[in-house]
């Protein structure tokens, strides 16, 4: 009678301890889940922070080439009106040589 009243608690018991086994795999399993949603939303952060940082630095230097090329089109335009203006003047001296030198045979 001992064996079949230790069967019979046995056979109740089971579903019991098997159930609150199950009830503590879904908590593990919630908890390790939140974990990685964090690890994730963490991850994500640091990617958009790093994205950010990225676009920054490179509209900065898109900025700094946009100054420099800047610079570099008005030093040559500078030097290029400067070499014309040159140009104009020693054509004008040529000129003025060139007409004394004609007035001074007659």
């Amino acid at each position: 009678m001992k064996y079949i009243v230790a069967g019979l608690l046995l056979v109740l018991a089971l579903p019991a301890l098997a159930e609150w086994n199950w009830e503590g795999r879904d908590e593990w399993r919630r908890s390790v889940a939140a974990e990685a949603r964090r690890h994730h939303a963490e991850v994500m952060r640091e990617a958009a922070r790093v994205r950010a940082d990225a676009r920054r630095e490179a509209a900065e230097a898109r900025r700094d080439w946009e100054r420099q090329s800047r610079r570099l089109r008005d030093d040559w335009s500078r030097e290029s009106r400067r070499r014309q203006e040159e140009w104009r003047e020693s054509m004008r001296q040529w000129r003025e040589n060139l007409r004394d030198s004609i007035r001074s045979w007659r």
